[in-house]
């Protein structure tokens, strides 16, 4: 089963990976592309602006900038959606591991060893959000499932997310793996690559967008 209750609007999807794709890198091109005439060092008539590397620097850069936190927010959120349909529960994102370990403590459904999680090695700041991965497909004879403890991870300005991903024995922690996605990289397809399992898009009345 999946937890439909824990997934994106469908134009809410479309969006987040529209931006991921295609978003970050077109703001960052269409600032180069709108400035280009200063670092072809044409001069400007009328004015005492001439071009150059440096003049061309000062006016994309917020350009870079905006299209770098699009990227990175994005990559995150998009990871984030196919994580939360497979979660019976999670926390809120937040900039610190200690507001994650804290929503975790008054979440009644987590009931298993945070302390464990914590002496393994946690991420310090970032966007943050942690997960509990449960459920299982049944395909042909094989069932396959998910059953970790997941922080996701993202960077500001980057396209990257990284994954601590905690293995249980029951309600204790016993292995911690790391992961990272990358741009151009489908969240869906990695994350199916991680753990072995299709990890699918699915909408109310609206099929299901594969990974």
């Amino acid at each position: 089963m999946v937890y439909l209750e824990h997934g994106p609007e469908y134009g809410a999807y479309l969006i987040t990976i529209a931006f991921y794709y295609i978003g970050g890198l077109g703001i960052i091109l269409y600032g180069a592309y709108l400035n280009r005439n200063y670092l072809l060092k044409k001069e400007f008539k009328f004015t005492d602006i001439r071009g150059g590397l440096w003049p061309f620097f000062k006016r994309f850069l917020p350009w870079l900038f905006i299209g770098l936190l699009v990227w990175s927010v994005s990559a995150f959120k998009a990871t984030d959606y196919y994580l939360s349909l497979y979660s019976f529960t999670m926390t809120e994102t937040h900039l610190t591991s200690t507001e994650v370990f804290e929503d975790m403590k008054v979440d009644e459904f987590y009931r298993f060893d945070i302390e464990g999680i914590q002496k393994l090695g946690t991420p310090s700041t970032g966007l943050l959000k942690g997960y509990k991965l449960l459920d299982s497909k049944k395909e042909g004879l094989i069932v396959r499932r998910v059953d970790q403890v997941v922080i996701a991870q993202g960077y500001p300005f980057l396209p990257v997310v990284k994954l601590y991903i905690y293995e249980m024995e029951g309600k204790r922690v016993k292995e911690l793996k790391t992961a990272y996605l990358f741009y151009p990289q489908s969240p869906g397809g990695r994350l199916s690559e991680l753990f072995d399992f299709p990890f699918e898009m699915f909408f109310w009345g609206g099929g299901g967008v594969g990974p």
